[in-house]
């Protein structure tokens, strides 16, 4: 490397320039992801919600279901882009340089 920052160019030490990417601030996202679960078929609405959101059914399960959708054929890796949706929702940190 020679001293300078790859993205824009500034001396390694130095102030970045504002567009510079290794000038980084924190947001806050949400992400909705759609996608098929099998359950009991005598539960409705309020048996799945209350299932999900209140009962002892750990969230961190949905780790499990979410990589199942992309393994295929137990090589072929796909990606969860066509079931996972983001909104902006605010709340920016101070910016902050991050050079690692």
């Amino acid at each position: 490397m020679n001293g300078r920052c790859f993205y824009c160019q500034q001396l390694m030490g130095d102030e970045h320039k504002v567009d510079c990417l290794l000038i980084q601030k924190k947001v806050k996202v949400r992400m909705v992801v759609e996608y098929e679960i099998e359950v009991p078929a005598h539960w409705d609405k309020g048996d799945i919600e209350f299932h999900r959101n209140d009962g002892t059914w750990c969230t961190n399960n949905a780790i499990d279901e979410l990589q199942s959708l992309v393994v295929d054929n137990d090589e072929e890796i796909s990606c969860l882009c066509s079931y996972a949706k983001y909104k902006y929702l605010g709340g920016e940190s101070a910016p902050f340089l991050e050079e690692k």
